[in-house]
């Protein structure tokens, strides 16, 4: 590799660096990475890469803290990262342990499904560095899924849902996450104490043979019904303050509530929003009604949404969780920091749409993005009153990115999203942008183009004078020749 070599990955072109260099600057020729476009996707898929470059161009890639919560996130391909290598086995792997661990006899499966094991595996065994769904995205399984039967196309998604549930021991995942230093919401928290407890216990079972035994199941099954009877109860001793047509209904709606949470299988799902659903709908508008009633009607809505769910109780969390898998419930638990783009205008919102760039994201992690959904900020605070503060905490954080020369084509954002965010929360989220400071961002990131450039000329150099004389056709180094004789 030499400077041909560099040059293939920086872009040359007239750098507006040349009046910040020194004048006999080692770096001969202006070489300036090109910055990347905005990406226009959705919050929780993978940031770009930042391969070849000695700037962050994603901040989803920073240790920041939600704009929401304040709590630390976890950079988006930190979390993909954990994921693919440390939670999911190699696919070479996996596909051995689906025979024994889901009792998979592969004679006794029919033969599209036979073909497609045999494919898989093969290609397995030549990545052994890929898990399923690493090695379902290579251009040779997709060919293989594209030009045979659709049952041959099923059967590799049958297999690769299965390798996903193989997993390791809680013990190992306990300590795995404990190693990304979480720091959890409460909820979360709560869960990953309780791992923590059963890890000592049961070391070598996997989380979710412990969640859904008889005994432990059970128990958290009967703490999320006092919960959500003491709830329903609340809204008993409101519905009397209603007219009788609508106490009729209510009663009625009670009554059926009361029997999805205690009567229903547990795994049954949705069952929160069902009971939601009933009380709506008995509450609708009708003529005649009192004055009082709309008031008492949306004091027992708001109590409903405050009945317990997975993402504000440990008990719904594990209950909802635990059957699904280890994997699934560890991938849930850790995706919840992870750093998110979050549109301040949604994108989704009917009728008001926002746009999908740069000057409409801030950053929330997992769980707060979720939650938000197309609430106007000015609602959103009403449950999370920090948020104003929070969110300058974070401009605060990326403009110092900014000014060290780490973050690059993020100059003119905190400046650009004052606006949005003003308008979304009505004026309750003022940013002050006066940590900015952009004479200090060009100088230093100068410096740091210039010290990447030369790291690259130095290894350039470096493999040039290793390949050598009668040594170069063969790619070995001279010394490591006559060490050898």
């Amino acid at each position: 590799m030499n400077i041909n070599a560099i040059q293939s990955v920086l872009i040359y072109r007239q750098s507006a660096f040349q009046n910040i260099l020194p004048a006999k600057s080692v770096l001969k020729h202006n070489f300036v990475l090109q910055s990347q476009p905005s990406c226009d996707t959705v919050s929780f898929k993978r940031a770009p890469s930042q391969y070849g470059s000695p700037f962050v161009h994603d901040p989803r890639e920073l240790e920041l803290h939600c704009a929401c919560c304040n709590k630390k996130m976890i950079p988006n391909s930190k979390v993909q990262k954990f994921m693919d290598k440390t939670v999911y086995f190699p696919a070479y792997i996996a596909l051995d342990r689906i025979k024994h661990e889901q009792n998979f006899r592969l004679k006794e499966q029919p033969v599209y499904m036979q073909r497609a094991y045999s494919f898989i595996k093969n290609e397995a065994n030549k990545h052994k560095n890929l898990n399923m769904d690493e090695l379902m995205q290579t251009e040779r399984v997709i060919n293989y899924r594209h030009n045979n039967p659709k049952d041959q196309s099923k059967a590799l998604t049958e297999l690769r849902d299965r390798c996903r549930n193989v997993t390791h021991s809680i013990d190992y995942l306990v300590t795995e996450i404990e190693k990304l230093n979480p720091n959890f919401q409460s909820t979360e928290n709560t869960v990953f104490q309780d791992l923590k407890m059963y890890a000592k216990i049961y070391p070598t079972e996997s989380i979710s043979n412990i969640l859904t035994s008889p005994e432990i199941r059970e128990e958290y099954l009967i703490k999320l019904q006092n919960k959500q009877n003491s709830k329903l109860n609340k809204i008993n001793y409101l519905i009397p303050q209603l007219s009788p047509q609508y106490a009729k209904r209510a009663n009625r709606a009670l009554a059926q509530s009361f029997k999805i949470f205690n009567n229903e299988s547990s795994d049954i799902l949705h069952k929160r929003q069902r009971v939601i659903d009933l009380f709506e709908k008995a509450l609708e508008p009708m003529p005649f009604e009192k004055p009082t009633d709309r008031a008492v009607a949306d004091l027992i809505m708001k109590r409903l949404e405050s009945l317990p769910d997975s993402k504000n109780d440990a008990n719904a969390f594990i209950v909802k969780f635990g059957p699904r898998g280890s994997n699934n419930l560890v991938e849930v638990l850790v995706k919840r920091l992870r750093n998110t783009k979050e549109h301040v205008k949604p994108q989704h919102r009917e009728g008001d749409n926002g746009i999908s760039d740069k000057k409409n994201y801030i950053y929330l992690c997992g769980k707060c993005n979720h939650e938000r959904k197309t609430q106007r900020y000015d609602e959103f605070i009403e449950k999370h009153p920090q948020m104003p503060e929070n969110t300058q905490k974070q401009i605060n954080e990326i403009c110092d990115y900014i000014n060290n020369g780490v973050l690059e084509g993020y100059d003119t954002w905190p400046n650009d999203i004052k606006e949005p965010l003003g308008d979304e929360s009505e004026g309750l989220i003022i940013i002050d942008t006066g940590r900015l400071n952009l004479e200090q961002a060009k100088q230093n990131r100068a410096l740091k183009l210039q010290q990447y450039v030369e790291n690259k000329k130095h290894t350039a150099q470096e493999q040039d004078t290793l390949m050598t004389g009668p040594y170069r056709r063969h790619g070995k180094r001279k010394n490591a020749v006559n060490v050898a004789k």
